[in-house]
């Protein structure tokens, strides 16, 4: 009886400590990956002076394709209107978070996604 009770009260530990380094290894490969989008498109929209269709798309097919994301749980809104060089241009981002904890597996409404702001100077001079 004494074995057993000390297992099952283990046994929380012994779970933590198994599953936490690969989740915690799987959210920061998740973060690099998401600033890593962000900064390549935020290179290219800062070329052309704007966000546009063709960049949002980008950015979700490369996190759909390393993550396996679903494409609608991706938001992205940034600036769509052109911008002259120096003045700042923004992209909001909103994506699922994965899970952090052993629990945060267990949880059904997981509904609390990443929101990550970012701006840029606007290179584009107006010619092309």
């Amino acid at each position: 009886m004494n074995q057993v009770l000390s297992y099952v009260l283990l046994m929380p530990l012994i779970l933590w400590s198994i599953f936490q380094p690969a989740l915690f290894l799987n959210a920061s490969q998740v973060d690099e990956t998401i600033n890593l989008a962000i900064y390549e498109t935020q290179k290219k929209a800062s070329l052309q002076g704007k966000y546009d269709s063709a960049l949002y798309k980008e950015m979700k097919d490369y996190l759909v394709n390393i993550h396996h994301y679903k494409a609608d749980q991706i938001k992205i809104k940034g600036t769509e209107t052109v911008t002259t060089r120096g003045e700042k241009i923004y992209i909001e981002f909103e994506i699922p978070q994965p899970p952090l904890t052993v629990i945060d597996v267990f949880k059904i409404d997981n509904s609390k996604p990443y929101k990550i702001k970012r701006t840029v100077r606007s290179e584009y001079t107006g010619t092309t």
